[in-house]
C-alpha cells in the first residue's frame, strides 16, 4: 500500500499534533511516576502520604523505593479499582539491593550501615540473617524499628526487654556502634545504667571479681539473678562444705566487699565479743 505525499502544510500540523501530545504526556507521566501526590489521588494512600511525609525518606519519591514493571502496575490498578480493598495492597517487593543503593554507597547524605556492629551481625556477616525490610518495614513507612520488634525473631529475650528493667533489646545492642560494641562485654557497659544503684557501684572498685564482667554471673536475657557461684569457685571445703553456710549469698552478699567478721557475727550474735576484732577466718579457715 502506498501512502500519498504529505504537502508541507499537512506536516506541520502532524508535527504540531505531536508536539500537542507529547508535552502533556510528559507532564502526566512525570506526575504518576515521580510525584507521591498522585498516590493520595486513591483514598487508600492517605496514611502512607502521611507517614511518608514525616519520615526520613520524604526526600524521595515514591517509585525510587516502591519499583515495579509497568504489568505490576495495571494489575495493582485493576486491583484496586475491580475488588475495592480496604487496606492498601503492597504492590511491590522491596529488595536490599534498593536500600544498599544509598545505605552502602559511601554517599555521606545517607547513614551508611556497612561498618556498623548491628548490620554486620545480622546481614553483612557470614550468614544473613534478615532483610532489610524486616527490621525497618515493620510499621507503614517508620523505618526506625519498634523497640519490641527485635523480639519477633529473639523471643527468649525476657527480662531486659521487660517494661520492670525499663530496658529494650536497643538499650545494651548498639546497632550503629563501629568496633565491636553490639555485645556488651565491659563493666562500664552495664554501669551506664545501673550506676545509681550503690552497692553495683561499690562492687566495680572493690577488689572482688575485678578479672570479671557483670555476664560472668548475670545472663540479662534469663529470669535468674545469677550463675551459681561453684561455677568458678571451689565451694566444697572447709566452712563452705557446713550445711548452714551451702547458700553463698547467705555469707556473701553481692556487689559488696562486706567486713567479713561482720558478715559471721550477723549469724553468730553470740560470738560478737569472742576474740573481738579479729577475723573469724583467722581461725575459723
Amino acid at each position: 500500500m502506498k501512502f500519498p505525499e504529505m504537502t508541507r502544510d499537512n506536516q506541520l500540523l502532524l508535527l504540531l499534533a505531536l508536539i500537542v501530545i507529547a508535552i502533556p504526556s510528559l507532564f502526566i507521566y512525570d506526575y504518576t511516576q515521580h510525584n507521591p501526590k498522585f498516590c493520595t489521588t486513591c483514598h487508600l494512600m492517605t496514611d502512607a502520604y502521611e507517614t511518608w511525609e514525616g519520615s526520613a525518606m520524604h526526600d524521595l519519591s515514591c517509585h525510587e523505593c516502591h519499583v515495579a514493571d509497568m504489568a505490576t502496575n495495571i494489575n495493582h490498578v485493576v486491583d484496586v479499582l475491580t475488588k475495592d480493598p480496604q487496606t492498601v495492597v503492597k504492590p511491590a517487593e522491596i529488595d536490599n539491593e534498593l536500600c544498599e543503593e544509598c545505605h552502602v554507597s559511601e554517599d555521606p547524605q545517607w547513614l551508611q550501615v556497612v561498618n556498623t556492629d548491628g548490620h554486620k551481625v545480622h546481614f553483612f556477616g557470614d550468614v544473613n540473617h534478615a532483610d532489610c525490610i524486616d527490621c525497618h518495614g515493620m510499621e507503614l513507612h517508620v523505618f526506625r524499628p519498634p523497640e519490641e520488634g527485635c523480639l519477633e525473631c529473639h523471643d527468649d529475650s525476657k527480662v531486659h526487654a521487660s517494661e520492670a528493667m525499663g530496658a529494650t533489646c536497643v538499650t545494651c545492642h548498639d546497632f550503629l556502634a563501629e568496633g565491636n560494641g553490639f555485645i556488651p562485654e565491659e563493666r562500664d557497659d552495664c554501669v551506664m545504667c545501673h550506676q545509681g544503684n550503690a552497692e553495683i557501684t561499690m562492687a566495680i572498685t572493690t577488689e572482688a571479681h575485678l578479672e570479671s564482667t557483670c555476664t560472668s554471673c548475670h545472663n540479662p536475657h534469663e529470669e535468674e539473678v545469677a550463675e551459681e557461684c561453684a561455677t568458678c569457685h571451689e565451694v566444697d571445703e572447709g566452712l563452705h562444705a557446713v550445711a548452714l553456710h551451702t547458700d553463698c549469698t547467705s555469707c556473701h552478699v553481692p556487689h559488696v566487699e562486706a567486713d567479713i567478721r561482720e558478715t559471721c557475727e550477723s549469724c553468730h550474735i553470740e560470738q560478737k565479743k569472742h576474740f573481738a576484732p579479729a577475723d573469724c577466718t583467722s581461725c575459723h579457715n
